[in-house]
């Protein structure tokens, strides 16, 4: 598809009026759908993003003095040509800019920070604060990298589950990849959960695009507050469910909720949460399913509490808990 003239304008005209200290929510909320409305849309935003930061002509209270003082390349004259004061000039400038200097826009690869790697061991849980003000809450036995670069806050999730508070950045859309699954924002709350070959994406604030399968052609999800999408890698369908808040937050607060779950997640759960192993008698046991609630706390209260929702029955020992199907 050819990128339209249009296209281009709406980016720059939303890459300012994002930058407004009067932007509200309904912005964020029209930001998102025109964003998700088209592929050519993230694109060239992508690309508008791209410039303005290799040049920083819109970035901060003192871009004007900068502007003044950027090399004279034919973009940052286009720029000067059109200098206005107050915010709304940018605009106009920058779409001129963009056309005067498009060949020299940067690659992405120079520019990138190093990345950080955040692990957490088994029933260890850790709280990380970003250098843009986003928050991760990192669940047991986890492992995540992160990476900001221009145009782009990243993170990968191995074997991992994580609650993302991300703040707003219209100029660095937040993006993770979580095995073939990829989900992008530009500020929201939301947990997402990559473990064993599967992937749930769950929304608490804000809009949350989600594409099960990277493939371009793939189908892209918009999640709002109180939805979640579930997908199972190699395959090519997803579902989404409405859920509470509180399956949202609760293994933060101590509690695990399940939907239909196999006894197999369940063990996998508990094998995060303690040393000594949890372990399935029989294939029986593992496909038993649950829909209910487990307190974390000790090892042998919670395998207590899986005897009573469960026809199950359980052998304890040093080594291990084994669970066998009545």
């Amino acid at each position: 598809m050819i990128r339209t003239d249009n296209d281009m304008d709406a980016a720059i005209d939303w890459l300012v009026r994002l930058q407004s200290p009067s932007v509200t929510q309904d912005d964020w909320a029209e930001f998102d759908a025109w964003l998700s409305s088209s592929a050519e849309h993230a694109k060239v935003y992508d690309r508008v993003l791209a410039f303005d930061q290799e040049f920083g002509l819109l970035a901060g209270p003192d871009a004007h003095d900068r502007l003044a003082d950027a090399p004279q390349t034919g973009a940052i004259l286009a720029f000067k040509r059109r200098r206005r004061t107050g915010l709304w000039w940018s605009a106009g400038a920058l779409a001129a800019a963009f056309v005067a200097g498009a060949i020299l826009l940067p690659r992405y690869g120079p520019g990138a920070t190093q990345e950080t790697v955040y692990v957490t061991g088994v029933g260890e849980r850790k709280s990380i604060a970003l250098e843009d003000g986003t928050r991760i809450d990192l669940n047991a036995a986890s492992r995540i990298a992160v990476r900001f670069r221009h145009g782009e806050r990243h993170v990968s999730m191995g074997d991992a589950q994580a609650y993302f508070d991300v703040a707003k950045d219209a100029r660095r859309p937040f993006v993770i990849d979580a095995g073939e699954t990829q989900v992008r924002v530009v500020g929201t709350a939301f947990d997402v959960r990559h473990r064993d070959g599967a992937v749930a994406v769950a929304v608490q604030r804000g809009l949350v695009e989600v594409r099960p399968n990277q493939d371009r052609q793939a189908e892209t999800f918009r999640l709002t507050p109180g939805q979640a999408l579930s997908h199972v890698e190699g395959r090519t369908d997803a579902r989404v469910v409405k859920v509470s808040s509180d399956e949202i937050l609760g293994w933060r607060e101590g509690r695990l909720i399940y939907r239909d779950q196999p006894l197999s997640v369940i063990a996998a759960d508990m094998n995060r949460l303690f040393d000594r192993p949890t372990k399935l008698g029989d294939a029986q046991a593992a496909n038993l399913r649950l829909s209910g609630v487990l307190i974390v706390d000790r090892q042998d209260a919670m395998v207590a509490r899986l005897s009573v929702l469960l026809p199950v029955r359980t052998t304890t020992t040093a080594k291990a808990v084994t669970i066998w199907a009545r």
